[in-house]
């Protein structure tokens, strides 16, 4: 099962990221490994209702929803009430919930609590935890793991041509 779905965790680093900061100059310079909004949040601010689109050549391709936004530390953010839609390029629509996810800018890994669930026209997916790392965009759902998948999406798909068909 593809995982994909579940980089939209990641958009949120993504999308607050500082481009060109390198920690040095003023005492307020964000440092790597550090949260990239803290000239803008420092450490104990919560933002309620956020929405952060990704776009790639003016079409949305994702979205990024939560209910908080909670700047831990310096490190670390932790989003509460995640809703999130991957907009594929075929058209159809992968959506991610999960209760809380936790990530840390210096090790660069997203940890969830509470359900998280995957759905998607081929496959949806629902565990008690995930774990991913945006390093190498792999995740894994902890278990107890319900996955339930269809072949009507695959079977409507032109097939991809073999070597054979050459």
């Amino acid at each position: 099962m593809s995982f994909r779905a579940l980089s939209l965790l990641l958009l949120l680093p993504l999308a607050l990221s500082a481009r060109g900061a390198d920690g040095a100059g003023s005492a307020d310079a964000v440092g790597a490994g550090e949260f990239p909004g803290l000239q803008l949040l420092p450490a104990g601010s919560v933002v309620e209702n956020i929405s952060l689109p990704r776009y790639e050549n003016h079409r949305v391709t994702a979205l990024l929803q939560a209910d908080k936004l909670c700047i831990i530390d310096r490190r670390t953010v932790e989003l509460q009430g995640i809703r999130a839609a991957l907009y594929n390029t075929d058209g159809t629509k992968t959506e991610v919930q999960a209760g809380n996810v936790r990530y840390d800018f210096t090790t660069k890994k997203a940890t969830s609590s509470g359900t998280v669930s995957v759905t998607d026209p081929r496959f949806s997916a629902r565990g008690e935890r995930l774990l991913y790392n945006t390093t190498n965009n792999r995740g894994v759902l902890v278990g107890p793991v319900r996955t339930t998948f269809s072949t009507k999406a695959f079977l409507k798909k032109k097939p991809a041509a073999t070597p054979a068909d050459k």
